[in-house]
């Protein structure tokens, strides 16, 4: 506790008593009694060989209990390990090399390193930094070519997490970076560690082609991406037919079932594989297995009802379940078959909610689809 103000009163033996307060502040003043402490007790950093001069190999982080006048600033002063001045650490606590490092000619340091705080007498504590050469990068890294399908209601897409690159690297050590053409920044981002790709702000329908490159410090390799943002309405959805999965996931589908599940569905109903598209995936209920809310577009002169449609779908399910190994539950357009109602007046409805997105990705594609809700009610 650095400061008590007190109230003191007074009072005096008469009839009736008279009494006064009056305040008392009291400061306490620090003293230098703790010291400042490493966040670890030692540290373990591999470095590849040839860095250039300047190289930052480690941050070393610093905190002090003490008062700030008996804290910072810090000195950091390495004690052994450093006899060929490889090494250098500044006041920040920011550890650089001085000269390139070889490992055929040493692949090894240990660094004891001190620190000190401001007070007086300073407090001071130790950590040791072990530090390993190894051999530079020689491979590239390998990057996938990502294609992201976003469904929009209405005419644009509000933004998120559309996303992540998928990179590889052979050389065990190599830390990847990525990065995004400049010229996308305003609409587009990615997260320079970990590849997860983020749209801004809202975004027309349309399609958009994003150029990233990872780097491993020495080499660069850059894939395409292709963003693809498509609009729902509601008259599509209430032309959509939902195919229920048994015990699969949204990642699953999307990355071991879905284009073979495109090309079977192309075969069945004569329209283009890319005719067929996923307006909303989401886990049903129970949530082992998974709803899948498909638009098929009547391309050209091919202008087939809804029911011709369905009736192919459900007369193919035990093919379809054949060639992709998983069970269809079931195939569904009108939830209203199902409901006995009076003259048979029944009305359904597909809704979605654009609030409620969600991306489920994979390696080489990603989904952004709204939460889909259908109901069927009886009508008066």
């Amino acid at each position: 506790i650095s400061g008590y103000t007190l109230t003191v009163q007074a009072s005096d033996n008469g009839n009736p008593p008279r009494l006064n307060t009056t305040t008392v502040n009291i400061d306490v003043s620090d003293v230098n009694d703790n010291p400042p402490v490493f966040s670890k007790g030692n540290y373990s950093v591999i470095i590849q060989e040839n860095k250039p001069i300047g190289f930052s190999v480690l941050q070393l982080v610093v905190t002090d209990k003490d008062s700030s006048h008996n804290g910072p600033p810090f000195l950091f002063t390495i004690l052994s390990g450093n006899e060929e001045n490889t090494f250098q650490i500044n006041q920040q606590g920011v550890l650089t090399t001085t000269a390139a490092l070889n490992r055929k000619v040493r692949d090894h340091y240990l660094l004891h390193v001190k620190v000190a705080d401001n007070g007086k007498p300073p407090l001071s504590s130790l950590t040791y930094v072990d530090i390993r050469i190894i051999e530079e990068s020689i491979y590239s890294p390998a990057i996938l070519p990502l294609e992201i399908f976003i469904t929009a209601f209405g005419e644009e897409y509000s933004g998120g997490v559309i996303g992540k690159i998928h990179a590889t690297d052979q050389d065990v050590y190599d830390t990847l970076t990525y990065s995004l053409d400049p010229k996308m920044e305003s609409l587009f981002s990615v997260s320079s560690t970990g590849g997860k790709l983020i749209a801004h702000k809202s975004l027309d329908v349309g399609q958009y082609l994003l150029n990233v490159t990872v780097t491993d410090g020495k080499f660069t390799t850059a894939a395409d991406i292709t963003v693809h943002i498509r609009q729902i309405t509601q008259d599509l959805l209430n032309h959509s037919i939902a195919i229920r999965f048994a015990n699969l996931a949204p990642e699953e589908f999307i990355g071991d079932y879905w284009r073979n599940f495109q090309r079977a569905l192309r075969n069945i109903l004569g329209v283009r594989r890319n005719d067929i598209q996923i307006v909303s995936l989401q886990p049903s209920d129970p949530p082992s297995n998974l709803d899948v809310l498909l638009n098929i577009e009547k391309s050209g002169s091919n202008q087939h009802p809804m029911r011709i449609l369905l009736h192919k779908i459900n007369s193919s399910v035990p093919d379809l379940e054949e060639i992709l190994g998983v069970r269809i539950i079931d195939v569904f357009h009108k939830l209203c078959a199902g409901l006995d109602c009076p003259l048979k007046f029944c009305e359904e409805k597909v809704t979605v909610d654009g609030n409620i997105m969600s991306t489920h990705s994979t390696a080489r594609l990603s989904f952004v689809t709204p939460r889909h809700h259908r109901t069927a009610l009886c009508l008066c």
